[in-house]
């Protein structure tokens, strides 16, 4: 018994460590019809936001503002971008192709 809480704990350890957030989740953000849905998310640090291109043969991006950065592909069409949430605040994005495109994600 002894042997195997020491394994479990190194195991989380190296999890840890490997830069793997114990118990983290993606959200899923789907960018159709000229919007992203939901534009707004709620999430908990070590969470990862993945984007889902679904507008067929519309490009978009997704662009972060503000000092804490993050960029997709210039004009992708189908296909997904994931994005790692390690610290909290307020990351507010946007479509660079389609004024009015606009969405945040609330980290925890």
């Amino acid at each position: 018994m002894k042997r195997a809480t020491v394994l479990i704990l190194g195991c989380l350890l190296a999890l840890t460590v490997a830069g793997v957030a114990f118990g983290a989740t993606t959200k899923t953000v789907r960018i159709k019809d000229i919007d992203f849905s939901p534009s707004a998310l709620t999430i908990k640090k070590g969470d990862s936001v993945t984007w889902r291109f679904l507008d067929g043969d519309t490009p978009h991006n997704v662009t972060s503002q503000g000092a804490k950065r993050f960029k997709s592909s210039a004009t992708k069409h189908s296909g997904s971008y994931t994005v790692r949430f390690t610290k909290a605040g307020t990351f507010s994005y946007v479509c660079t192709i389609h004024a009015g495109m606009k969405g945040k994600v609330v980290v925890r």
